[in-house]
């Protein structure tokens, strides 16, 4: 198979990945009772964090009096204050506000939902900045975001898919739910399919697409992700299970396979520097299939773009794990979908997990997390061994796969007293300790004994996750720490910015270059001009000059969990400080330890430890309810006609 992936990104898909990991733009607070409508607000509408929008409205409010709307000075503190407010709620990745009543004496900016029917919506000339709906304040545009991603639901389930008998497939499975998504995947025009890490996922839509395409050998099928690293690991995947000669001895194998691309949705839909897709309602997509993976990290405009683009007769496969991290910008769809009874019929959720067997440690923390809404940290402890390993100590070879090993280092620290100099010299060699093959591989490679291609392989054996940026436990201070430890081991004195063994990230996409935010790769001699240092960027099997790379490439020894996503590693160090703790909740933790599927070393203290797996991420949206209401109108049509 080509293993080239089309994973262009616009440099805007990432752009808002910061603002989770800095402290300043942590407002992780419920707006039930927003305490801003009713108080005022202290925020000064000149601060660089207001947005745009929020900024002109609120320049625009003292001109209202011209046009004799006679709006007073405290209506138009009033209005500023909704908008702030939902300005607020957008930044903490919420649709709307939730409210018990009503705003009063804002008629000129609310529109009421309730006031109009749909089609009344549609023919008006100009409609107001916020909308009422159902006891949700929004600003139109995420209202109608939402609208319109529900409409398309209730159209996709609307359609009839021609049935197929796959009873002669179905023993292609062990798993019944497995055999559930098959059916789900290919007999329906919509489906969800979710679950855990080594669940199968990536197995069933092999098999999906296998028999798709020996049913229907010229169905054409996009496969998309929506970030270009994410898109880069479907790749992978899809490369290696195509590549199962059990699908060639059951008679499934396509040519079709060897150069089936996957792509982000943003390239999918042709969207260009200005954010505008040349694909939508009116200009569809040509695909009788698209499968979109990661689906966790899809927010809520990019969903209502996709959904607009699909032609009634395509079929769509959601595929992801509701447990991971919501999405970086507003909107939590795939949660969201699962809310609605009526897509249950579409969901399949795999369950049995084939990288942790049931005993499983590591397995067993992951599933513990989710069990109860505030399981005791105790029962992790009673799991963990009290010190950190580096991979292979405790076995004699990597390529036994049964290992499972559970590490907590405990950090005895407290918000208002930073660590000490001496135990921050402590962390950082135990996290050292697992780059320790990388570091003596990286000495083989000098003396020409192994390929660059088995450095990378032993570079992706292990991951520091990180939940901010910055501190003394941040990705910045980590990085450093490892880059001294690197050139100790290796002995390298100068004082360079590019030296052997540097792991980088990009963290903007290069399309002359063929790199996307994320890739990830490591400056070495290049193997035919030794004298010439190089980053070869093992995803891509290609090598870039260090002087063609972007001044933003960032060092890559440590990731932030958000930054992690979609990739696996064999041991993880996850360190978890306190300064961070605003940030954290179950989603970061879940994500950051099924990254592994060996070990995993948590640096953390008691109290984090316990405030991550209390805490869970909640964003408010009426996306649900909207599909619900959209669902019951398309049957209340079908009944009239």
């Amino acid at each position: 198979m080509n293993n080239q992936v089309d994973n262009s990104v616009d440099s805007f898909v990432d752009k808002h990945v910061d603002k989770y990991v800095n402290n300043y733009a942590d407002k992780q607070m419920s707006n039930k009772d927003n305490p801003v409508i009713n108080q005022g607000l202290s925020q000064n509408l000149d601060d660089t964090n207001t947005p745009t929008w929020a900024t002109l409205w609120s320049g625009y409010l003292p001109q209202i009096n011209t046009q004799n709307h006679r709006l007073s000075k405290e209506n138009q503190t009033l209005v500023q204050n909704y908008l702030l407010a939902l300005s607020d709620a957008l930044e903490s990745g919420d649709s709307c506000i939730a409210l018990s009543g009503k705003p009063q004496n804002i008629n000129d900016f609310l529109l009421d939902v309730s006031e109009y029917q749909a089609q009344d919506l549609s023919t008006l000339k100009q409609l107001k900045p916020m909308f009422w709906d159902h006891r949700r304040l929004y600003l139109q545009r995420y209202w109608s975001y939402e609208q319109t991603l529900s409409q398309r639901i209730a159209s996709l389930l609307s359609e009839q898919v021609q049935q197929v008998d796959l009873a002669p497939y179905l023993n292609l499975f062990e798993d019944n739910y497995q055999q559930q998504a098959l059916v789900q995947g290919i007999n329906s025009a919509f489906s969800l399919i979710t679950g855990g890490p080594g669940t199968g996922k990536t197995f069933v839509l092999t098999h999906i697409v296998a028999v798709l395409k020996r049913i229907y050998p010229d169905m054409r099928i996009a496969m998309v992700a929506p970030t270009g690293k994410a898109a880069q690991r479907m790749q992978e995947a899809l490369q290696k299970a195509f590549q199962n000669p059990k699908l060639l001895d059951a008679g499934l194998y396509h040519p079709d396979f060897a150069h089936q691309k996957t792509q982000t949705i943003h390239r999918l839909l042709g969207i260009g520097d200005r954010g505008v897709p040349s694909f939508d309602a009116s200009r569809p997509l040509g695909y009788d299939v698209i499968v979109v993976d990661e689906a966790s990290m899809l927010d809520l405009h990019l969903a209502k773009l996709l959904f607009d683009a699909i032609e009634p007769s395509t079929r769509l496969i959601l595929l992801g794990d509701a447990n991971q991290l919501t999405s970086v910008d507003v909107g939590y769809v795939l949660a969201d979908f699962q809310q609605v009874p009526a897509l249950q019929q579409c969901h399949v959720q795999l369950k049995h997990s084939r990288r942790f067997v049931d005993d499983a440690k590591i397995g067993k923390f992951a599933k513990l997390i989710y069990a109860t809404a505030r399981p005791s940290y105790a029962d992790f402890l009673e799991n963990a061994q009290p010190q950190m390993l580096q991979l292979g100590d405790e076995i004699p070879t990597l390529k036994q796969v049964n290992i499972d090993w559970l590490g907590f280092y405990s950090l005895e620290q407290s918000e208002n007293i930073p660590l000490s100099t001496s135990t921050l010299i402590a962390i950082y060699r135990q996290l050292a300790l697992g780059y320790q093959a990388y570091f003596s591989i990286l000495k083989d490679y000098l003396e020409a004994k192994v390929s660059h291609q088995q450095v990378a392989q032993t570079f992706d054996q292990y991951r520091i996750l990180v939940a901010m940026r910055h501190g003394a436990l941040g990705l910045a201070q980590i990085n450093l720490a490892m880059t001294q430890h690197l050139k100790h081991a290796l002995n390298l004195v100068q004082d360079s910015e590019w030296f052997v063994g540097r792991a980088v990230m990009v963290s903007s996409n290069d399309y002359q270059l063929g790199v996307s935010n994320g890739d990830i790769g490591i400056c070495l001699p290049h193997p035919e001009k030794r004298e010439q240092l190089e980053v070869y960027f093992p995803s891509l099997d290609k090598w870039i000059a260090v002087a063609r790379l972007p001044q933003s490439i960032q060092t890559a020894f440590a990731l932030t969990i958000h930054k992690s996503q979609g990739s696996e590693f064999d041991h993880v160090a996850v360190v978890l400080d306190q300064s961070a703790q605003r940030l954290m909740g179950k989603e970061l933790l879940y994500t950051a330890i099924t990254r592994s599927k060996k070990m995993v070393s948590v640096l953390s203290s008691i109290d984090m430890l316990e405030h991550s797996l209390a805490v869970r991420t909640q964003r408010h949206s009426g996306l649900s309810q909207q599909i619900i209401r959209a669902l019951a109108d398309a049957e209340c049509t079908k009944i009239v006609n």
